[in-house]
């Protein structure tokens, strides 16, 4: 089994930046900021403010303690949704924010490829970086790639097209979450009651 190769865990202070910089290397960011920020993230020991959720950055190692060959960081979109305050309401963008999870990098070096690690990362994301918290599920943005639309879905990830909003119905109705043009949405439900279909996740905020 996969989880018996390799070991999916949160990454440390001790881990090494300059492995870390060679995953993200490869990664396509909006801002080209973005890749030395996570870097930085790790090595301060960074944590979000509780009442916006929780970022987090997983590492997949080979084990028992070999090298470090995939990563995928995870945070909330908190600037998008307190930009939705006003029409919202605070309390509301507050619980959004500890249900919709954003992969803001997700990569895996060329010798661990093919072997469903993207997935395996999701299907960990609850259990290993969030105990307590309860995302509902996990939504990516990436480049248009027809290729990397593939590998995602091999990997329990839906695609949007390219510049496609995903909606979001809640208990007061549905909310737009925009897409920048040249990107796509990638979306996958975390828990049972959150579903997708046709550019809509139901059952958000559920019973909560």
């Amino acid at each position: 089994m996969l989880l018996e190769r390799y070991l999916i865990r949160p990454a440390t202070q001790d881990d090494d930046p300059d492995a870390l910089r060679a995953l993200l290397e490869p990664v396509d960011f909006l801002d080209a900021a973005m890749s030395e920020e996570i870097v930085d993230r790790m090595r301060t020991g960074w944590r979000m403010p509780a009442q916006f959720g929780t970022a987090t950055l997983l590492l997949a190692q080979e084990r028992p303690a070999g090298p470090v060959v995939g990563l995928a960081h995870a945070i909330p979109p908190v600037p998008w949704l307190m930009e939705m305050e006003a029409g919202l309401g605070r309390q509301l963008c507050l619980r959004l924010c500890r249900t919709l999870v954003e992969l803001e990098a997700v990569s895996v070096a060329d010798s661990a490829r093919g072997l469903g690690l993207v997935g395996v990362h999701a299907a960990e994301y609850r259990l290993v970086a969030l105990p307590g918290v309860e995302a509902d599920h996990l939504v990516d943005e990436v480049v248009p790639d027809p290729h990397l639309a593939s590998y995602y879905a091999a990997d329990g990830f839906s695609a949007l097209p390219a510049g496609a909003p995903l909606d979001l119905q809640l208990p007061i109705g549905r909310v737009r979450y925009p897409a920048d043009a040249s990107m796509r949405h990638l979306v996958r439900p975390l828990a049972p009651h959150v579903s997708y279909r046709a550019g809509v996740l139901e059952g958000l905020l559920a019973g909560r």
